[in-house]
């Protein structure tokens, strides 16, 4: 399963955006709404609880100098969220976040619902972060 999310206009430079995105505490920021329960783990990744989903650890990476991945670290709900990010002048950036989901029939009819509520109300509270 793949859900893409846009923001096309973010009132933040790019390097204030990737600055942001590379520190793991930041998340929690982004998710505060989303998730019940955010704990960091270590220094590369930390444990969310979305909703009724049980918890899920996830281990942050830079992927290049503007895209980071989360990636989850269970076999039964295997994916990736990936945050790319773009300049669009010295104060501007925009953003792209993509879900990648390995997951069977059933989970995904479940969980595809309450997956692009989750990534919609991310792609607004990331709309709205000043740095």
């Amino acid at each position: 399963m793949e859900i893409i999310k846009e923001i096309g206009h973010i009132s933040c430079s790019n390097a204030s955006l990737t600055n942001f995105f590379s520190d793991i505490k930041n998340y929690k920021e982004v998710f505060s709404n989303e998730v019940s329960s955010f704990e960091i783990l270590n220094e590369n990744a930390f444990e969310i609880k979305i909703g009724s989903f049980p918890k899920i650890s996830l281990t942050h990476s830079k992927s290049n100098k503007n895209s980071f991945s989360l990636k989850s670290n269970s076999n039964n709900f295997e994916f990736e969220i990936l945050i790319n990010l773009w300049e669009i002048s010295s104060k501007s950036s925009r953003c792209q976040i993509i879900f990648n989901g390995n997951f069977s029939m059933m989970i995904e009819m479940m969980a595809k619902k309450p997956l692009e509520n989750f990534l919609t109300n991310i792609t607004k509270k990331i709309e709205k972060i000043e740095l």
